[in-house]
């Protein structure tokens, strides 16, 4: 991520993670702007110097801290967005990024159809597991980071589609 960026995180604990790691951004930020609807991270990056959060509109998930609903939708048709990064509850080869729930789904591939670059963040529980609700394709992924538990079968099938993979220490 670079200065000028603007960004986009779901509302998956895993994406929590990853802007948490923004405030430890050596030489800080002087102009990031985050778009999110997730509660959690808006309340993690708020107030941070340089960073701007853009909160999306409508109706509020208790159960995940999110809001989903088509307020929220129609923000993405009208701003620029760099790189989306989306947690998931199912990824496969076949069927791309998944979600139980279609309301989370939906505002998902909002943030993808907006992104210019689209990074799953999904542990090794999520891979070969597909949920009722796909929101992104798997063609469609400039990056996924996980974990070193992940499957090395679908991490070499996805280097060979030219999908950068990123493994991390749990």
């Amino acid at each position: 991520m670079e200065d000028g960026d603007s960004i986009v995180f779901d509302a998956s604990t895993t994406a929590l993670y990853v802007a948490r790691h923004l405030k430890e951004h050596e030489g800080g930020w002087h102009q990031l702007t985050v778009v999110t609807n997730s509660i959690r991270i808006a309340l993690e990056l708020a107030g941070q110097t340089g960073i701007t959060v853009l909160m999306l509109g409508g109706r509020v998930r208790w159960e995940a801290l999110s809001v989903v609903g088509p307020l929220g939708d129609g923000v993405f048709r009208r701003i620029n967005v760099q790189k989306a990064f989306v947690g998931a509850v199912g990824l496969t080869i076949e069927s791309g990024l998944s979600d139980a729930m279609e309301e989370e789904a939906q505002i998902k591939r909002s943030m993808v159809a907006a992104a210019r670059e689209v990074y799953a963040v999904v542990d090794h529980t999520k891979w070969g597991r597909v949920a009722s609700a796909t929101f992104c394709r798997t063609d469609r992924l400039s990056g996924v980071f996980t974990d070193t538990d992940a499957p090395s079968d679908m991490l070499a099938s996805l280097q060979e589609m030219g999908i950068r993979v990123e493994q991390v220490a749990r």
